[in-house]
Parts: C-alpha cells; sequence; structure tokens
C-alpha cells in the first residue's frame, strides 16, 4: 500500500510541475513576445512619411524631441531621405520617455499640431534645434517663426487635440520591442540606436538588391 500510496505522490508532483512550467511557457509567449513588427503594421495611415509608399524598403524611427542621440540622427535621416528618395519610405514615429524627459510628450503633440497646417518636418528639426527648450511658450514661439496660423497651433496644442495620436504611437513601439530612443525599422528588423550613413546605406541598398 505504501508503494502504491508513494507512486501517486510523485505522479501528482510530476503533474503539478508540469502544469507549472506550462502555464510560464504560456505567459512567456504571450506577455513578453513582440506583436507584428512588420511595415504594414508600424506604418500607419496618419503617419508622418517622405518617399513612396510603393517602396521596397521601408524604415520606421520611432523618436523623441528630447532625446539627444536622436537629434544626433536628425541629420542622418535626411540625408538618406535626400538620397534615396522614393526608393524608400521613411516615416516618424513618436516615442516621448516620459518617465525623463518631462517637455517631449508636449513637444511631439506640437509637431502634430504643425502638420495639420503642413509644416511637420520643418517643426521638427527647430525642435531638435531647440532641444533645451521646449517648454509650452517655446513650441508656440517656434510655431509663430514659421508663419503658423496661431489661433489653430494654440486651440490644437492647448486642448490636447494630438494627444491620442501620439499615445498610441508610444503604445505600438512598446509593443514592438521599443524600449529606448532612436530606435528604427528596416523592413521590420530592429535597430536600436543611431547609424551611421554608411549602415544606413548598407542596410538600404541590401534590401534594394534582394
Amino acid at each position: 500500500m505504501k508503494d502504491s500510496s508513494d507512486k501517486w505522490v510523485y505522479f501528482g508532483i510530476g503533474a503539478v510541475t508540469l502544469l507549472i512550467i506550462a502555464v510560464a511557457v504560456f505567459f512567456a509567449t504571450n506577455t513578453s513576445k513582440p506583436k507584428d513588427v512588420s511595415s504594414q503594421n508600424l506604418v500607419k495611415e496618419d503617419s508622418n512619411t517622405l518617399g513612396s509608399k510603393e517602396a521596397k524598403v521601408v524604415i520606421v524611427e520611432f523618436s523623441d524631441f528630447e532625446c539627444p542621440a536622436c537629434r544626433a540622427a536628425n541629420p542622418i535621416v535626411k540625408e538618406i531621405t535626400k538620397e534615396y528618395g522614393d526608393k524608400i519610405l521613411f516615416a516618424y514615429r513618436h516615442f516621448p520617455l516620459v518617465a525623463t524627459h518631462r517637455y517631449a510628450l508636449k513637444a511631439a503633440e506640437a509637431s502634430e499640431a504643425a502638420g495639420e497646417q503642413g509644416k511637420f518636418w520643418e517643426y521638427q528639426d527647430t525642435l531638435f534645434e531647440h532641444q533645451e527648450n521646449l517648454k509650452t511658450e517655446d513650441l508656440k514661439k517656434y510655431a509663430q517663426e514659421l508663419g503658423l496660423d496661431m489661433e489653430k497651433f494654440n486651440e490644437a496644442l492647448d486642448s490636447g487635440k494630438f494627444k491620442d495620436k501620439v499615445t498610441t504611437d508610444l503604445d505600438d513601439g512598446e509593443n514592438a520591442g521599443v524600449r529606448a530612443t532612436p530606435t528604427f525599422f528596416i523592413n521590420g528588423e530592429k535597430h536600436q540606436g543611431t547609424l551611421n550613413l554608411d549602415e544606413f546605406r548598407k542596410q538600404i541598398d541590401k534590401r534594394l538588391n534582394e
């Protein structure tokens, strides 16, 4: 009887152990694995883009206007988009690191308010150039210097009109595995940190020649 009882005890322990392992595997595969990071999922209809939507190479950047590395990446991105033109599609998406960059979220909203008036890229450059001064009054001053309709801009910024769009970018970035800025996805392949010009060219040319 004792042998039989011991056998059932061991069987029970084994079954519980297997159940624990199965549950752990389930949660690991369903909570930590990034969602699909294909170009189709990373570029939204309302994303700010340069180049051609029919391009073979799609580059998506998740960026923060208070991030020094993002500022360093900006002229490189500008050169790449100029050099490759319609051979690529470049999309800029917001990833404000709100825990450490107190002005990044509002700056992202302001860039969208400028984009509503067709000046996203010019305003983006201005924000990176004046990265140390991104308070609300600064954001409005830059808009005025670009000749934007200030009543429309101020209303959009003060009401938080584009906060949901920025938050959606942030959520999509987190789901795609973004943990720092800048993070680039080139045809869905993640590259964290700033790529230099030659590295960008190598990645793009490789995909253009596939």
